[in-house]
């Protein structure tokens, strides 16, 4: 009986791949490493010339191991640079690129997207410390279904046998469609240890069809949400970080929560290399599912010169725990930032 509902949650998982994701989007749990993922006006925002980003995610394969099926995976990567060159004094822009890559589950629900960022950073007073952007993004994306599906007919009433016709006629066709974000970003920054930042932003702007056999009865809902935080010092070598996501997309909503302790290897050195580490709480509700908890996320990341590497693990405590055993998604992310012949004028906070 147990490997019963063991298999009837991963033909749900699968099912939800193959019908809902369509209509939803991937996430990160160390959501500000995929800055241009996260908020278009993120772009150009950061304390010298150029960023690199790579972040990975895998997740559910304590659940699909035994099934011999892949795991749900996503990757992202994206290359930004910012020009210290605005139409006022103190002013910038900044212009990116961003690739995502998403696989789920034995469908092999797939989506190669490209998007091309850019941003205008607006000085607020005159110590250049205190900046509102304003980004725009756009590109392309191509889905696909190259996997093989399960459905309903297939069960034998203990678990899937695929010598049992599924009674369905099924015909996925790869497809492409266009894509428009925004959004805005501010961020001030009295001194080094210190600094506050917020933003809101809107996904999918053009609503673009999701549907492999064309028309425009499936289309993507817009994903509309809020991040900000702040960093503050505890002592002489720690500060506190704490953080907050909210995102909407249809009737889907989700909420991160969560704090980051840094401790400076230097403390004399404020941007200097440093140790972060600290919890997150995720709280979702689905399509047609309550409001409920759904992971606690462990994260610790380092900051080694120009270089920034993370990791994070969730714990998931949705109503897949008994499949999951409480095992969840793994992330690792890389970033690195660099200057061309000098230090930027410009600080602002490093995510």
């Amino acid at each position: 009986m147990k490997n019963f509902f063991k298999t009837l949650i991963l033909s749900l998982l699968m099912a939800s791949s193959a019908l809902v994701a369509n209509a939803q989007d991937p996430h990160f749990s160390q959501y500000t490493a995929s800055p241009l993922y996260l908020n278009p006006a993120m772009t150009g925002v950061f304390g010298c010339n150029y960023r690199l980003t790579m972040i990975y995610r895998s997740q559910w394969s304590s659940v699909l191991r035994d099934e011999a099926v892949p795991m749900f995976r996503t990757t992202g990567a994206s290359y930004d640079m910012r020009f210290n060159k605005g139409i006022w004094k103190n002013d910038a822009f900044g212009v990116g690129v961003m690739f995502l890559n998403d696989v789920a589950g034995a469908s092999r629900f797939g989506t190669n997207q490209l998007n091309f960022s850019f941003s205008y950073l607006k000085s607020l007073n005159r110590q250049g410390n205190n900046f509102l952007s304003l980004g725009f993004q756009g590109g392309a994306a191509q889905r696909s279904m190259t996997g093989d599906l399960r459905f309903g007919n297939q069960f034998n009433g203990e678990g899937y046998d695929p010598t049992l016709p599924s009674q369905e006629v099924v015909n996925f066709d790869n497809f492409m469609f266009f894509d428009i974000n925004t959004g805005l970003f501010w961020f001030y920054a009295p001194k080094k240890r210190v600094n506050y930042y917020a933003g809101v932003f809107a996904y999918h702007l053009n609503r673009p069809s999701q549907s492999f056999y064309g028309g425009n009865e499936a289309k993507m809902y817009m994903r509309i949400g809020f991040s900000g935080g702040l960093q503050f010092p505890m002592s002489r070598q720690v500060d506190l970080i704490p953080h907050l996501l909210f995102m909407t997309q249809g009737p889907a909503i989700e909420t991160n929560l969560g704090t980051m302790i840094k401790w400076f290897f230097d403390p004399s050195s404020p941007t200097g290399n440093a140790f972060y580490f600290g919890p997150q709480y995720r709280i979702v509700r689905g399509i047609d599912s309550p409001l409920n908890s759904e992971a606690l996320i462990l994260g610790a990341k380092m900051d080694i010169n120009s270089f920034t590497v993370g990791l994070s693990y969730d714990l998931n405590f949705s109503q897949l725990t008994d499949a999951s055993n409480a095992r969840g998604g793994f992330e690792v992310s890389a970033q690195y930032i660099g200057c061309f012949k000098k230090k930027n004028k410009l600080f602002c906070p490093r995510f």
